[in-house]
């Protein structure tokens, strides 16, 4: 019933474009035996002046509506292949025709998907050129600040018509490009211990991914070891003073589970899920030029889940997944941590990045580290809004023995030149 009801329509919509035509044609005609009749009746040089004047622009329409839109070869050019979020595109789009047909004008517009086109400047994907005998024509745009996803383009449509507007003609060349926009992240260069107080638990995110990445355990405190080096929450819960311990890092694993439900659409709580993503990333960036084993878990209604793996491959795999997820929301991520945590690779640790935590997150959590897993929590921070009953949630975290932080943006070189 349904491809019947859409042949139908299209069929009434071919009829009513040659009906249209037709009128159009038959006005014209009219028109030119009007003006005729007039300069034959009536004589003299005003009336054959505009008869042939009238002549020439029937003539000129007649040609616009005979004459095919003609063979068009359209490339488009986007730079490279992929783009960090935050990043300008220009566009460069160039028509070239076989033969310079003098059309009155020739409207072009590149054809994308709607998320790309929403940030673009109004009407900046379109163009009008005027009068012209060149086979070549050439235009460019620019879309000032990219953000996360993988976009489409379509094609490019092109439109002309007569002085009067009777005879439109449109044309749409396809010319399909794919473009890759992946989280922005930040290169980390230096990995040493970011030297906190007991009470200080905001860092910034690249202060987290430092902190998680270069301590290796804890030792009693000797003669000798740096001040600066003592482990205050170790020391806390055993009562000796304990010293952190640093290594290289070749050989360590981690697992990154990244919550993809968020509890509201306000722009705090996507800017902080934007953020979690770069967090993810940067980590994943680092781990790669490391040589590390990493693995990535999204959880959410579409759950992705990557095998601790190393290598280019695999890190280009996991970019492009989180390139393109999208935040949900009625998503109950403890329900699928629930599920997958008996996949949790042995020696592990699990580094949880989230904007949000509720009860049922704090308790997978406690369960996990009963069971001895080493589990870092980034709780991205949401600018302007406080909930307490969160805040409860982030201490007794704390409190159990998680490594939990309240990320917020920052920059890693400020933090350490100010702890030098």
């Amino acid at each position: 019933m349904k491809l019947g009801s859409r042949l139908a329509r299209i069929r009434s919509s071919r009829v009513w474009s040659w009906m249209k035509l037709i009128s159009k044609s038959l006005f014209v005609v009219g028109l030119f035996a009007a003006i005729f009749s007039y300069a034959m009746f009536q004589g003299g040089f005003v009336s054959w002046f505009l008869f042939y004047t009238i002549t020439t622009l029937v003539v000129l329409m007649l040609l616009y509506a005979l004459i095919p839109l003609g063979s068009f070869e359209v490339t488009r050019d986007t730079g490279e292949g992929a783009l960090a979020s935050g990043s300008e595109l220009t566009v460069n789009v160039t028509v070239r025709r076989k033969w310079p047909f003098p059309f009155l004008y020739l409207a072009l517009e590149d054809e994308m998907e709607e998320t790309l086109k929403k940030q673009l400047p109004p009407h900046a994907s379109k163009i009008i050129f005027y009068p012209t005998v060149k086979k070549e024509l050439t235009f460019n745009y620019s879309v000032p600040e990219l953000k996360r996803g993988k976009y489409h383009f379509f094609g490019v449509h092109l439109s002309t018509s007569d002085m009067f507007g009777l005879f439109k003609k449109r044309k749409f060349i396809p010319v399909e490009n794919d473009l890759l926009v992946y989280p922005d992240y930040r290169h980390i260069e230096r990995w040493s211990a970011y030297e906190k107080d007991e009470s200080e638990s905001a860092l910034s995110s690249q202060d987290f991914v430092e902190d998680l990445t270069s301590i290796a355990g804890a030792r009693e405190y000797v003669p000798g070891d740096k001040l600066t080096s003592i482990d205050w929450k170790v020391t806390a819960r055993s009562n000796k003073l304990m010293t952190k311990e640093f290594e290289d890092y070749i050989g360590q694993n981690f697992l990154l589970v990244f919550n993809n439900n968020i509890p509201d659409n306000r722009f705090a709580t996507l800017e902080a899920y934007e953020k979690g993503i770069e967090l993810v990333t940067s980590i994943i960036m680092y781990a790669y030029k490391k040589r590390l084993q990493v693995g990535l878990w999204t959880l959410g209604k579409n759950s992705r889940m990557f095998d601790l793996d190393a290598g280019g491959d695999h890190q280009k795999k996991m970019v492009t997944h989180l390139s393109q997820i999208q935040a949900e929301q009625h998503s109950n991520f403890a329900a699928h941590l629930n599920q997958a945590e008996s996949q949790i690779p042995g020696g592990a640790s699990v580094i949880i990045v989230s904007a949000e935590l509720t009860d049922d997150i704090l308790n997978r959590v406690k369960i996990l580290i009963s069971r001895r897993i080493q589990v870092y929590f980034g709780l991205m921070a949401k600018e302007g809004q406080s909930d307490a009953w969160e805040s409860r949630r982030f201490e007794e975290l704390r409190r159990i023995g998680a490594e939990a932080y309240l990320l917020s943006e920052g920059s890693l070189d400020e933090e350490m030149a100010a702890n030098e």
